[in-house]
């Protein structure tokens, strides 16, 4: 992943990125694998009025599916390429608080993103002759979500050299659409079924830490914990990131 940001003015940021990613994945007892190479691209802007501030940002991603499972001894195998769609906007306003000697950044923010999931109809393909392979009709999902929570900041040094300690606490509410495929035995194309998708949760909380150490006056690194906890689930992640700025 790479990306560039241009300050316009003082205040105002525009910025791109483009990154490319692959994944693999498995089902236990042999029952299929798969395969997914990924294109995405962004663009963004954030303004500041003072302590506030504004930011917009648009997404694309282009991804490349390869599917391959076992049914009743047959080899299925399919290929296809799916697209994905997101915008997000964001408010915020930022306020210090003095805490034992500290200074601490509170930002109370909210933000509001969609994102849509597009796929084609495809078939697969039986390797083996059996006829058990499925051919599924195109379908879009979108997900919107709305957040609302603050972040905070602290500012002190390591070594003479600057560290700011970052965390996020939000709470988000997810509304969802188009979960549902319709598939159909491609040796029987009347004999269609519906199969439903796992549901997002449609409330959750949000957390973030995160932590930035500048190595010299243009290089920084920045390690990043992300975490969302709901009824039904939860979700970690973890990013590191080498930060050159000039």
């Amino acid at each position: 992943m790479a990306g560039v940001d241009y300050h316009a003015t003082p205040d105002t940021l525009f910025g791109f990125a483009l990154a490319g990613g692959g994944s693999d994945w498995n089902l236990a007892q042999g029952f299929g694998t798969g395969r997914s190479d990924t294109f995405q691209a962004g663009v963004h802007s954030r303004t500041q009025f003072g302590p506030a501030y504004v930011s917009a940002a648009l997404a694309f991603g282009n991804n490349w599916f390869n599917t391959n499972r076992s049914a009743l001894g047959d080899q299925l195998q399919a290929e296809f390429t799916g697209q994905s769609y997101a915008a997000r906007a964001e408010v915020g306003d930022r306020y210090t608080l003095p805490i034992d000697g500290a200074v601490l950044g509170v930002t109370p923010y909210a933000g509001l993103q969609t994102q849509w999931f597009r796929t084609p109809a495809y078939s697969e393909t039986d390797l083996s002759g059996g006829g058990l392979g499925l051919a599924y009709s195109a379908a879009t999902a979108n997900d919107t979500r709305s957040e609302l929570g603050a972040r905070f900041d602290d500012f002190t040094t390591v070594e003479n050299r600057p560290l700011i300690l970052r965390a996020r606490l939000a709470w988000a509410r997810d509304w969802t659409s188009g979960t549902v495929l319709n598939a159909a035995f491609v040796s029987l194309p009347g004999a269609s079924f519906t199969v439903n998708g796992a549901p997002v949760p449609e409330n959750a909380a949000l957390t973030t830490v995160s932590a930035q150490y500048w190595l010299t006056p243009s290089w920084s690194f920045t390690a990043q914990i992300d975490g969302a906890f709901a009824s039904t689930g939860q979700s970690y992640g973890g990013t590191g990131t080498l930060r050159y700025t000039w």
